[in-house]
């Protein structure tokens, strides 16, 4: 258990490391940082982002035997359900595109732990030796 705390811990300082140093390079290039979101709208995709991961994790949960193909081809349909689902209860407003490219960027999130954390974590144990 405390093998994956400090695995956890050590992705999120690196991806951070590796955040702020993308945007020092951008500021340094350009003068300027990108802007933080000012409307509800740039909030409510940022939360489609976050949402989509947590889907695809439960339906890879419920649904086993489901190709895993299919679950990165899904975000950017579950990224658009999630955007009707969110301009019919807010007056969010979101373009049909917004909404796909914030259920694309779970690919990219669950790819990054998936390769990093899990693949990391699923080491083979070793084999006694024989005698």
């Amino acid at each position: 258990m405390k093998r994956i705390n400090k695995l956890g811990l050590f992705v999120l300082v690196l991806m951070g490391a590796l955040f702020a140093t993308s945007l020092s390079a951008l500021a340094q290039t350009t003068g300027t940082l990108p802007p933080l979101p000012k409307t509800a709208s740039e909030y409510w995709v940022l939360a489609i982002a976050g949402l989509t991961p947590l889907i695809v994790n439960g339906i890879k949960k419920l649904v086993p035997k489901l190709p895993v193909w299919l679950l990165p081809l899904s975000t950017p349909f579950l990224g658009v359900g999630l955007g009707y689902g969110m301009n019919a209860l807010t007056s969010a407003n979101l373009g049909w595109v917004d909404m796909a490219q914030a259920g694309a960027l779970a690919v990219f999130v669950r790819e990054v732990w998936n390769q990093t954390v899990t693949k990391a974590m699923a080491t083979t144990p070793p084999t006694p030796p024989t005698t």
